[in-house]
């Protein structure tokens, strides 16, 4: 397989044990999610001190593989990836646990989602639901209103009417 250079970085190699530069690659991989053969890009440092053995991931570019090996799943069942269920939350100005509650799900489902769980295609709509529906959000804010302190509760609900405002607009 073809690797590609991404980036250089300094920093401490836990290969050859110094401070240097080292190169960050990528190349096409396969893995195994939900008994289905996956494709995706994958990242590793190279040390250049070294000539065999050389190559290495941190625990960071390990999560950042695995992202993407369910992002890359995701796509083929036409989910939505990580970085949209974080653009959505990020849009009514919400935290994970936030968004959570505004669903009436359990507290750790959005940050199972963000990280490392791939969601079904139920819990998928109702995320697109508030995605393309502010509508649908302020409803589900009036709902579960229950979890939400009253000032977080305002302050919310008046992130959603702003997107209201602009879907009325367009």
């Amino acid at each position: 397989m073809a690797n590609k250079l991404i980036k250089k970085i300094v920093m401490q190699c836990p290969v050859c044990g110094k401070k240097h530069e080292v190169e960050e690659h990528s190349h096409k991989a396969t893995t195994i999610i939900k008994n289905e053969k996956v494709r995706y890009d994958e990242n590793f440092y190279v040390c250049s001190e070294l000539i065999d053995d050389n190559e290495f991931e941190t625990g960071e570019l390990v999560n950042r593989n695995i992202r993407n090996a369910q992002n890359s799943y995701r796509k083929a069942h036409g989910l939505l990836t990580t970085d949209e269920i974080v653009e959505i939350r990020e849009c009514y100005g919400l935290t994970q646990v936030e968004l959570a509650n505004l669903l009436g799900w359990g507290e750790a489902t959005i940050s199972r989602y963000e990280s490392k769980a791939i969601q079904d295609e139920s819990y998928d709509m109702m995320l697109r639901l508030i995605k393309d529906n502010p509508v649908y959000a302020l409803q589900l804010l009036e709902k579960n209103s229950a979890r939400f302190i009253q000032a977080r509760k305002t302050e919310i609900r008046n992130n959603i009417v702003s997107k209201l405002n602009i879907y009325e607009i367009a």
